[in-house]
């Protein structure tokens, strides 16, 4: 990017010369994220969440056992249940 001197415009455009004393800006461009990444992420969530441990060094592991996981997906599917019953009622 360059500072220029804009001398002619209309409704769809500009004109314009190098400022000769001007200088040369290069914003600084982010690389493309990787697949998988993130962005806004700090590596301490990042490491954290590789690990399986909620981030903030609380030690606690938020994986699941193969039961709990049933368990809470049965329970997460009879409130769906109940729910549909529900709304059923009322309309």
């Amino acid at each position: 990017m360059i500072e220029v001197d804009i001398y002619e415009t209309g409704k769809h455009f500009m004109k314009g010369r190098p400022v000769e004393a001007g200088e040369i800006f290069t914003p600084s461009i982010a690389l493309p994220l990787k697949k998988g990444e993130v962005s806004g992420l700090t590596q301490q969530w990042v490491t954290s969440c590789q690990n399986g441990t909620m981030p903030g060094g609380s030690g606690h592991s938020w994986s699941l056992s193969g039961i709990m996981l049933k368990v809470l997906s049965v329970g997460v599917a009879l409130m769906a249940v109940a729910l549909a019953i529900t709304m059923k009622k009322l309309w």
